[in-house]
């Protein structure tokens, strides 16, 4: 499906013929977004990776919130 990103107030949207997806973002976000849908689109078993958090090295994050909940 062809998706645009269009200059508009203030961003950029994101639009498709069924209809707008995304108003007022970033061109980066609009970019991505595009992307994204289709990934969806030509592969339905498609899931997004999971950022870790940057202090997450190893679950060390977790173990030191968990450590301090305890005390």
């Amino acid at each position: 499906m062809p998706y645009k990103v269009r200059k508009s107030n203030g961003g950029y949207s994101v639009t498709s013929p069924h209809g707008t997806k995304a108003k007022r973002t970033s061109k980066k976000k609009a970019e991505a977004q595009v992307r994204l849908l289709q990934a969806i689109e030509h592969n339905p078993d498609f899931r997004p990776r999971k950022k870790k958090h940057h202090s997450a090295s190893f679950g060390s994050f977790l173990e030191k919130r968990m450590k301090m909940l305890d005390d």
